[in-house]
């Protein structure tokens, strides 16, 4: 009896993220990687996303309801002091990461360039979490809808989180979405990083 063996696999990586942010603050990444090509500081409120390196991250302007560029992860960095801040209101060592986040990525490689407003996203934040890195930064040529990044989310209004983790199938449909055409591979198991070729 002939059969034929079909193996599947049923893990699925996550390879990619999709992160919300103010346009202003994407459009000062976009500038200071195109200035400098220096890697980019993302803080954010929830815990920082970790991915393989070379993971697909999706910038979409909330204000616009719009993605407006891509880039590559390279790494992330949790903050200290967030919950001594929120648990026992002492401030010292979250100040103290505020100051030393300024000094290692400021002001060429985060949201601002001003020392004063970054003091003040801080502490609106009351209490940033982490930050990702980026790089290789890239503006879309096309706009995306609303309606298909949503479908690739498979969520309506994401307001709760500040990114979405994507799976491989949802980072090349968003490829697709964006018109770019790439090869993805994926090397290794216990540190995998994402290798990405332009057709």
């Amino acid at each position: 009896m002939n059969s034929e063996l079909r193996v599947t696999h049923q893990y699925e990586p996550i390879i990619g993220i999709w992160v919300k942010a103010e346009q202003r603050h994407i459009e000062t990444f976009i500038k200071n990687w195109e200035t400098r090509k220096d890697v980019q500081a993302f803080c954010v409120y929830d815990l920082p996303p970790m991915l393989p390196e070379g993971g697909i991250i999706f910038l979409h302007a909330i204000k616009l309801n719009r993605l407006i560029a891509y880039a590559k992860y390279v790494g992330y960095e949790q903050v200290k002091g967030w919950y001594e801040h929120t648990k026992f209101r002492d401030d010292r060592l979250w100040i103290e990461e505020r100051e030393r986040i300024w000094q290692t990525f400021g002001p060429h490689r985060l949201h601002t360039h001003d020392k004063d407003e970054f003091d003040k996203f801080w502490k609106a934040q009351m209490g940033v979490r982490g930050l990702f890195l980026m790089k290789d930064l890239q503006r879309l040529q096309k706009t995306i809808s609303w309606d298909d990044s949503m479908k690739i989310l498979q969520v309506f209004r994401p307001l709760g989180f500040s990114y979405r983790y994507l799976i491989e199938s949802q980072v090349r449909q968003f490829l697709e979405l964006i018109g770019l055409e790439m090869e993805i591979q994926i090397e290794g198991i216990l540190s995998p990083r994402v290798i990405l070729k332009q057709r």
